[in-house]
């Protein structure tokens, strides 16, 4: 009797973990944003990202005047944070460390950023 107990708790225990660590969220929003850089063509830093930057990052309590967080108007910060970048931005929509946090950018704005890092993240 007290071992059917403890398997009964520990299989109810691991069902409720493992339930709990599945992206149950399937709709539209769940699937994340591929981007493809093969055919891009070169992406300058003040003519095509700094607009984007601008638009939807350096916002109120965003990446321009919020205390702890890089600065997105500060073209090191942005070279320093590649990786992060690339990977916030093409999180799903219903992710929680997607970017931007409000709103959201357009496949051709995501594509501007994440190739323009591909290609160097260059001061062009």
């Amino acid at each position: 009797m007290r071992f059917a107990l403890c398997a009964y708790v520990i299989l109810s225990i691991g069902s409720i973990v493992f339930y709990s660590c599945v992206e149950h969220d399937l709709g539209t929003g769940a699937q994340p944003h591929p981007v493809d850089c093969t055919d891009v063509e070169a992406i300058s830093y003040n003519d095509d990202v700094k607009a984007v930057i601008t638009a939807n990052c350096l916002l109120p309590d965003c990446h321009g005047s919020a205390s702890g967080i890089p600065n997105w108007g500060n073209l090191s910060e942005l070279q320093d944070h590649t990786d992060e970048i690339q990977r916030r931005i093409t999180l799903p929509d219903t992710d929680p460390d997607k970017m931007p946090r409000t709103g959201s950018i357009t496949q051709e704005e995501r594509e501007t950023i994440y190739c323009w890092i591909e290609q160097g993240a260059q001061d062009n």
